[in-house]
């Protein structure tokens, strides 16, 4: 993988504003040429399943507690790619994307959310399987245990038929804007605990696992998560590095690499 890591890197690149083809944000891997139809399909079902586990969420919720959860923040990053990418679906088959030049607005936000909210929704996953979910406190036929599974399982499964059906790119550069965010969360939950803010029984904290009153092991488990959040998206970096080796070699005409940071083209400075 040596290759796809270039000497020199400016600071542009590690920003979402420039990309040598605009197509791989609105074509999918899995076609010949650059229609943006068969993308724009997909998206549209991926974004009305995370709108309809969003509005569910928040109609079950305690509303005021609902925006203090990792997960709601997860389902709103989720829910936000897939409306972005549906933008820049629909404006590619209008016609109305630039052929070159700095990428629009709504381009690079979307590639910011699909940068964040991947490696933010597998590592909720985890994290709610792993140490969190109890079965004791569930009944299968509770509606309940199918809102907890949805959203700590469903948001998993639309960021990765994202990744797989989409020519994305996922720049090694940009792992520090999902850990950013996971970093921010933590911080906001330190905030949180010293305003004596509790979460919705009240306790004082937002998650029993992460409990500041217990710095030490909370600690622990926060740096843990940071590991665990940059393995995640060298993952997902890997496996879209052999999502474009294969689709370029058995499906598309070109082939596609995924450098470390882009090259350098005229246009895209």
């Amino acid at each position: 993988m040596v290759k796809y890591f270039r000497k020199n890197i400016s600071l542009s690149d590690f920003w979402v504003s420039s990309h040598e083809r605009l197509s791989d944000f609105y074509a999918s891997s899995w076609q010949r040429g650059d229609s943006p139809v068969p993308l724009l399909v997909i998206r549209l079902a991926v974004a009305f399943v995370a709108l309809a586990i969003l509005a569910w969420s928040v109609y079950e919720a305690p509303v005021p507690h609902w925006l203090i959860y990792l997960t709601n923040w997860g389902l709103v990053l989720v829910s936000a790619m897939a409306v972005s990418g549906l933008l820049v679906s629909f404006s590619a088959v209008k016609k109305i994307l630039p052929d070159e030049g700095i990428l629009p607005w709504y381009v690079s936000m979307y590639w910011l959310f699909y940068n964040i909210s991947g490696t933010i929704a597998i590592v909720i996953t985890l994290l709610y399987w792993l140490l969190l979910f109890d079965s004791s406190l569930y009944v299968v036929q509770d509606r309940l245990f199918w809102l907890e599974t949805v959203t700590h399982g469903f948001n998993t499964i639309l960021v990765l038929i994202e990744l797989f059906a989409s020519r994305t790119p996922l720049r090694f550069a940009h792992i520090y804007q999902p850990l950013g965010v996971g970093v921010w969360y933590a911080v906001f939950s330190v905030i949180y605990y010293v305003a004596g803010g509790t979460d919705g029984l009240g306790n004082p904290f937002i998650y029993e696992i992460l409990d500041w009153s217990r710095p030490g092991p909370t600690t622990v488990l926060v740096v843990a998560t940071s590991g665990g959040l940059i393995m995640v998206y060298s993952a997902l970096w890997g496996v879209t590095v052999a999502r474009d080796k294969l689709t370029g070699a058995l499906i598309r005409t070109t082939s596609h690499t995924l450098p470390f940071t882009p090259p350098d083209i005229g246009g895209f400075a």
